[in-house]
């Protein structure tokens, strides 16, 4: 029974102890811990580096060796940390590494000393942040039971800071016309650890300013922009300027702080300034017109300008103004330098030698820097160049003292028949530039009444010595029935368009008589017609026609001088425009039985007029028929003379014809009619004629 007790206390005792030899073979042989701090914790400030050490401990009498690794440490660097191992123990380590592959341990033995460094980095986050580290016996194959880890715990210390820049690479100097504003895009950084509500301030300042916001929260090492703008005022002056100071105060710590001087100038980057000293000028065709101006530099910088032609016009038409020269203005100027161009920058216009007087000339002009190819501070003004010269007019008047024609003042008209002046008065330019002459005419007061005039508003001259220097009136006067027996006196004005003070004036009085006399520069006759419903038109000339067996009179009178001659003719002219008439098979000694009419047929007629020329050689027998138109009676033929032959004695009564002027006829061409005998005649238009009017011809 003993015997058995013993064996089952012997078994139990074995079973005990094996038990207790299990259990601590399951006992670590090492010890993984902090050193220093013993709770393996620190306090760092960015951009510094902080000190833990750690110790193992050898549990065993067996030396070991083991291997050291930091876990995490890229986390660490996301945060801004970064740590590595620095002294094994034994001594210092030369490289920033994570890993320590082997170290050695003495048999019961504790390495003390084993030190991490942790940097926080200027970016570091404020902040707790651990450290992982595992210790590995090299020893053994079982990771369950030879590894051991711990974390060492780091406090990043808060950090205040605030910094401002201008943003994107700008500058903190800029530029403000006067009484204009300027930007700037102001970057708030903050430059803390921390997020941080920074207040912003403007401060020093002569000029008015503001920011777009005074308070912005900002991220840990973030940013925010903001606008600054600048104001100047009228009372500026170029070359001026404004410094002011941007403060940026931490809300984390009112100690920290940041600053921005900014300075602002008066000026314009490729800026002018130009004026004309004259914005006009005048000058005589062919001649030369200097233009000066006050030209300023709005820029800091010594600048190259020039002054150029962009376009220019007369009145408001764009026009090539042919002739007209343009020399551009060149010069140099120095930092917000102005003055006078000198006569060597400045810009001068030629006046084209053929330019009419008193026209003017508008040119759009451009001043700019040489270097501002993209014309950003160009700027426009006009100048105006007006022809100018000695003016100088005359009213040419047909010689009041003639012994051919009455007085040009005092003319004779039928009534509702048109009278034109343009054979008694023209107007000639004397000076030498082109003219546009103004043409007035008024009747004296109370006289005129229910006339018709009509008259050139103006007339266009050339200068003096050319072929237009001179030209007629084309002025037509007109009375109504009621006017027979009255006079009424017309002024006429011709002014200078160049020069208003140069003018000429005359007077004509117009008598209304109901058929038509003798009196006026010509005469205008009617034989028995006096009321016509167009201009009557008369040729005085006496024609033969030959072969008809009888003489046929033909009277015209020419309304407008010259008709059949030069234009200027002032007297009545004759014409062989019946010239050709007779039948050319008829036998030529029909001409010779008209010597037989007496000579003292035309003694008792009329005596010869002066405006009558020498009869043509080409009718011999002419002085037996009436030398002139006075000699035609109005009513009746005169009466027969008992020594002439009755054929050749006694003319035809005077009959009137009305001519119509064809279409594409025009004044001073010919044209045929064919006349009561049936012969055809070659009549010339008189001037003032055109197609659809009409003339009379007495016959």
């Amino acid at each position: 029974m003993n015997a058995v007790r013993n064996i089952t206390i012997a078994t139990l005792l074995f079973a005990f102890s094996f038990f207790l030899t299990g259990a601590e073979a399951d006992d670590p042989d090492f010890e993984f811990r902090f050193d220093d701090p013993t709770d393996g914790t620190g306090d760092i400030d960015p951009d510094d580096i902080l000190l833990l050490t750690v110790e193992i401990e050898n549990l065993i009498t067996d030396p070991r060796e083991f291997e050291l690794v930091i876990t995490n440490n890229g986390d660490l660097q996301s945060n801004g940390l970064n740590a590595w191992w620095s002294n094994n123990g034994n001594q210092q380590l030369s490289s920033k590494s994570q890993q320590i592959p082997a170290i050695d341990v003495g048999n019961s033995e504790t390495l003390e000393g084993i030190t991490v460094s942790i940097e926080a980095t200027e970016n570091a986050l404020y902040g707790t942040y651990n450290v992982n580290l595992r210790c590995r016996d090299n020893d053994e194959s079982d990771p369950a039971s030879t590894e051991q880890t711990i974390q060492l715990t780091v406090n990043v210390n808060e950090k205040a800071a605030v910094s401002i820049v201008i943003s994107e690479g700008g500058s903190n100097e800029g530029s403000v016309d006067i009484n204009g504003e300027t930007t700037y895009q102001v970057q708030i950084n903050n430059d803390g650890n921390r997020e941080d509500t920074i207040n912003v301030a403007v401060s020093s300042n002569d000029w008015d300013s503001s920011l777009s916001e005074n308070s912005v929260t900002i991220d840990a090492f973030s940013s925010q922009v903001v606008t600054l703008t600048v104001s100047s005022d009228s009372s500026v002056a170029y070359g001026e300027s404004d410094t002011l100071t941007i403060t940026g105060t931490s809300g984390n710590s009112g100690d920290a702080q940041g600053t921005l001087d900014v300075t602002t100038f008066v000026r314009v980057q490729y800026g002018i300034g130009l004026e004309a000293v004259s914005a006009s000028a005048s000058g005589e065709p062919g001649a030369t017109v200097l233009f000066n101006f006050q030209i300023l530099n709005k820029w800091s910088d010594s600048v190259n300008f020039e002054i150029t032609k962009k376009e220019w016009y007369r009145g408001e038409t764009a026009c090539p103004c042919n002739g007209w020269g343009f020399t551009d203005g060149t010069g140099t100027l120095d930092s917000f330098e102005e003055k006078m161009t000198s006569s060597s920058e400045s810009v001068r216009v030629t006046i084209a030698s053929g330019a009419d007087a008193g026209e003017v000339v508008t040119v759009v002009i451009v001043a700019k820097t040489s270097d501002d190819s993209e014309n950003e501070g160009a700027i426009e003004i006009e100048i105006e160049i007006k022809v100018e010269g000695e003016y100088s007019l005359q009213l040419l008047v047909p010689p009041t003292e003639s012994n051919v024609l009455p007085p040009y003042d005092q003319i004779d008209l039928l009534p509702n028949t048109a009278k034109s002046l343009s054979q008694y008065i023209s107007v000639k330019n004397l000076a030498k530039v082109n003219d546009l002459v103004k043409i007035t005419v008024e009747w004296e007061p109370g006289q005129g009444n229910d006339w018709t005039v009509d008259a050139p508003a103006s007339v266009e001259l050339t200068s003096a010595g050319s072929s237009g220097d001179e030209k007629g009136l084309f002025i037509s006067v007109t009375a109504p029935t009621s006017a027979v027996g009255v006079q009424a006196t017309l002024n006429i004005r011709a002014e200078s368009g160049g020069d208003p003070s140069k003018f000429a004036e005359t007077s004509i009085t117009f008598n209304v008589n109901s058929v038509a006399s003798g009196s006026g520069p010509e005469t205008d006759q009617l034989s028995e017609e006096s009321d016509f419903p167009i201009d009557p038109i008369y040729l005085v000339s006496i024609v033969l026609i030959i072969g008809l067996g009888s003489a046929a009179v033909f009277g015209l009178q020419q309304k407008s001088k010259g008709a059949f001659g030069g234009s200027e003719q002032s007297v009545d002219d004759f014409s062989d425009e019946w010239a050709g008439m007779g039948d050319a098979a008829a036998p030529p000694p029909a001409a010779p039985p008209q010597p037989q009419a007496p000579p003292p047929a035309a003694a008792p007629v009329a005596p010869p007029q002066p405006q009558t020329p020498p009869p043509p050689a080409a009718a011999p027998p002419q002085p037996q028929a009436p030398p002139s138109t006075a000699a035609i009676p109005e009513t009746a033929p005169p009466p027969p003379q008992p020594q002439a032959p009755p054929p050749a004695a006694a003319p035809a009564a005077p009959t009137i014809l009305t001519v119509t002027v064809p279409d594409g006829v025009m004044a001073g061409q010919q044209i045929q009619i064919k006349a009561p005998t049936g012969q055809l005649v070659n009549v010339k238009v008189p001037e003032g004629c055109g197609p659809g009017s009409q003339f009379k011809i007495q016959i």
